[in-house]
């Protein structure tokens, strides 16, 4: 058994609080078929935990549990082998470094906290991968931008510099300037698992017919309030713990919402495609995204035009990275507005460039209603939710502003040098 979180700041301040208030939640991770280990000390009685079942080594499920005098419940390892015997990861074939594509990592950066890139870069080059490159994109614009921070082995990483705003233009930048076979991305708020790339690579190189894979996130942290009402207004970045193949011909009429359900193939901060798909498709729409008037949506964007076009995408949920949320409240109030925006920024994106997007669509808007209005406590782990109702509010407001957000962003991206 072990324990991601809380922070050593969190868990220095939580004694001096009152009982009633905020503590911050555990991340404990408990593999149900290997044999137990000593509890965690830390837990005190009546602490909510969020349990990481793990299987073979592979997160297969979140459940919440409170902690007893003796920290977590001692028949819970019973109850969670029970509650997820039917559930049986796919098998992983460790392929000889010689067959692994040689690979490239991007992280787009506007180095807004200089630690967690730091710490985002040095678990890149902790990675166990044979042949592999990391380029960060310096998306800051103008000369006075400070030097970026050291990293611990500052030799792996290759420095470009994107100064046109949004992640778009850092992502098509770096893998313009990618060497691999294959371009994973991620954001300068995570930390990914040692295999992470590994895993990525043996998908790719098991299956000459995939085009992208989207991998699991899961959180870092849930030291503050705002960090948790993440997980339970979305669901986190990832809603599923399948390994699965997404194409048209897989899905079509067994999904009310495929292929425009968000968070579906996977999310912007754990994603990896085939350079050549990359090229051909012309890389992600610089329209839309994080430093734009539209705020993002560029991820399922590239995931729609893949699979529209007839390619193969696969969700992997052992290709695993923990990201940093918001810690604040008006930072989540924000990112909720600003996904909204995203989202109808995306689908008007979509629209323009192909209108028989529109017709599709307007078929799926009963489908899209209930996923909206879905139970508060079917969206996460969380037995008592506890996300403020106005963010559906905001979540709203984002998504009526969208369509002129991508209007806005589109004259801004004509008249930019």
């Amino acid at each position: 058994m072990t324990t991601r979180g809380p922070s050593a700041g969190a868990e220095a301040g939580r004694a001096h609080r009152d009982p009633a208030s905020w503590h911050p939640v555990a991340l404990v991770e408990v593999e149900v078929d290997a044999p137990p280990s000593p509890h965690c000390d830390h837990l005190n009685p009546g602490d909510r935990e969020w349990i990481e079942v793990l299987k073979q080594g592979q997160v297969v499920g979140v459940v919440e549990a409170v902690a007893g005098e003796d920290g977590l419940p001692p028949l819970l390892r019973e109850e969670l082998a029970r509650s997820f015997a039917d559930v049986t990861p796919a098998p992983r074939k460790r392929l000889p470094d010689a067959d692994l594509p040689k690979a490239t990592v991007v992280v787009p950066t506007i180095c807004q906290n200089p630690a967690e890139l730091v710490r985002t870069v040095d678990s890149l080059v902790s990675l166990d991968y044979p042949d592999f490159e990391i380029i960060l994109v310096d998306n800051r614009s103008g000369p006075d931008r400070a030097p970026l921070p050291t990293f611990s082995d500052a030799r792996r990483v290759r420095v470009v510099v994107e100064p046109r705003r949004g992640i778009s233009a850092a992502r098509n930048r770096g893998s313009a300037s990618a060497a691999g076979d294959i371009v994973a991305f991620t954001d300068d708020d995570v930390v990914v698992k040692q295999d992470w790339l590994r895993v990525i690579g043996t998908r790719f190189a098991q299956d000459p017919k995939l085009d992208a894979i989207g991998g699991l996130v899961l959180p870092a942290e849930l030291d503050t309030e705002p960090q948790l009402w993440f997980e339970e207004f979305y669901g986190g970045f990832s809603r599923s713990f399948r390994a699965e193949t997404f194409s048209i011909e897989r899905l079509r009429g067994t999904d009310d919402l495929f292929p425009y359900a968000p968070a579906r193939f996977g999310a912007g901060c754990n994603m990896a495609f085939r350079r050549s798909t990359l090229e051909e498709i012309g890389g992600f729409d610089s329209s839309l995204v994080t430093g734009t008037p539209a705020k993002g949506g560029e991820d399922l964007a590239m995931f729609i035009e893949l699979i529209t076009r007839g390619g193969t995408l696969a969700f992997e949920p052992a290709a695993l990275i923990w990201h940093s949320h918001r810690r604040t409240e008006r930072e989540f109030m924000r990112q909720v507005f600003s996904y909204g925006t995203g989202l109808t920024a995306m689908y008007t994106a979509i629209i323009s460039r192909h209108p028989q997007h529109l017709i599709e669509l307007i078929r799926r808007i009963p489908a899209g209603i209930r996923l909206l209005i879905r139970p508060r406590g079917v969206r996460s782990a969380s037995r008592t939710p506890s996300y403020p109702r106005r963010a559906l509010v905001y979540q709203l407001l984002g998504m009526a502003y969208g369509p002129v957000a991508y209007a806005r962003s589109v004259i801004r991206n004509r008249n930019s040098p």
